[in-house]
């Protein structure tokens, strides 16, 4: 087949790795395919040399501008390239290519990338809710990463498929050599979303443990690392939830700069600088690492990965911590991280937003080391669902029976 993909960028955020991620696996598998997108955006994610990319914008300008050339050009590439079927990554770009695509007889796939349902801490905003439940109405087929998600939209919308996300790192064939690190990660500016402040004081709770625990526990052995970049004000809030840490700051360097801590909490004249080093605080064993390149290195030596999430769509870090031999621990967004852990075999699964029960789960992954070990062994039998060929060849199967009956 022959197979456009409309993405906005090459770069930013999960959605558009994934869609470079299906470009790349549909073409291996055999599929013509081609790219629109923003080139005036950095080019981060790899595209196979063989895949066409068309930049829907040209010269860069102001933002209504950039959506209507866009359909004016995704419309003159859909009529030279001619394909059987058009992928749109996320709803701006999908219905841009469903304007651009009238009167040319080219069916549509619009692929969500979150959830349909938030908690009422934080609900979906208006304009999300437009997008999922009424302009999703346009497109005769939609994909979403969870059943949860097809449950919750019921009959609102038509010929929904549930289709995860694919794993982009290869699973391990042994488990690497463990440290003891209970690894997460994310976006520390979506410390909220991600559950960080949830994290850290369930991580406090456990080092208070630490003077009424047997020493055969090792307790004291442990430390959490948080990997992700953010802004001064949000590594401020998160470091200032245990404001006695003793933070200290080392640079790439490997220097050291205390900071005050006695009376306003952490002192912030550095936190810019998080991106090129690590705030370390020795009393809770905690540091956090900004911005990590190889975060299949710190899956490896991570023995635990703990997803925190308020809610999230999918849990991307969380199949790719599995196929890397971490243990697993995650807040299940109503059944959605249940669907990919789905036993206790394969990891721990928690109520979200709940510092006990976080705690309890942490807990049990750390001092059960038998535990441990069987749920790794799993989580990595468990990762191979998600690789790339198995989730295209799911794809193949849809977009099959899209042409079948297009026809």
């Amino acid at each position: 087949m022959k197979i456009g993909i409309v993405q906005v960028a090459l770069s930013h955020g999960g959605a558009e790795q994934v869609g470079v991620m299906l470009a790349n696996g549909l073409y291996q598998h055999g599929h013509n395919t081609f790219i629109l997108t923003d080139l005036n955006e950095p080019m981060v994610y790899r595209v196979n040399d063989n895949i066409h990319i068309y930049d829907f914008v040209g010269k860069k300008t102001n933002t209504l501008l950039k959506w209507l050339k866009a359909i004016k050009n995704i419309r003159h590439t859909i009529k030279e390239e001619k394909p059987d079927v058009m992928i749109g990554i996320m709803g701006l770009c999908t219905l841009v290519t469903y304007i651009a695509c009238i009167g040319q007889n080219v069916p549509i796939v619009m692929t969500e990338h979150n959830s349909f349902e938030r908690p009422d801490s934080a609900p979906l905003p208006l304009s999300l809710k437009i997008f999922k439940f009424w302009i999703n109405k346009l497109y005769k087929n939609i994909t979403v990463l969870t059943e949860a998600d097809k449950k919750v939209i019921g009959n609102r919308l038509r010929n929904i498929t549930v289709m995860p996300n694919p794993l982009l790192l290869a699973p391990v064939e042994t488990i690497p050599q463990k440290e003891n690190i209970v690894l997460a990660a994310g976006r520390i500016d979506a410390w909220h979303v991600k559950g960080f402040d949830v994290l850290i004081k369930s991580w406090k709770k456990i080092q208070d443990l630490n003077d009424n625990v047997n020493d055969d526990d090792n307790l004291r052995d442990w430390w959490l690392k948080i990997a992700g970049a953010g802004k001064q004000e949000s590594f401020e809030f998160l470091m200032n939830l245990l404001p006695d840490g003793g933070w200290v700051f080392n640079d790439n360097d490997k220097h050291s700069i205390t900071k005050n801590t006695e009376e306003k909490g952490i002192d912030t004249d550095k936190l810019n600088s998080q991106k090129s080093g690590v705030w370390r605080s020795e009393k809770y064993h905690i540091e956090f690492l900004g911005f990590q390149k190889d975060i299949k290195k710190l899956y490896q030596e991570a023995s635990i990965f703990v997803l925190s999430s308020r809610y999230e769509g999918f849990g991307l870090v969380l199949i790719e911590a599995m196929s890397q031999g971490c243990a697993c621990v995650a807040c299940d967004n109503k059944g959605r991280q249940r669907e990919i852990i789905q036993d206790d075999s394969q990891g721990l699964c928690c109520t979200p937003n709940h510092v006990e029960e976080l705690e309890d789960g942490i807990l049990k992954m750390m001092i059960d080391k038998d535990y441990r070990k069987t749920v790794q062994q799993n989580a990595v039998e468990r990762s191979l669902f998600y690789e790339l060929n198995h989730i295209i060849s799911m794809w193949e199967d849809l977009l099959k029976e899209i042409r079948l009956s297009h026809r």
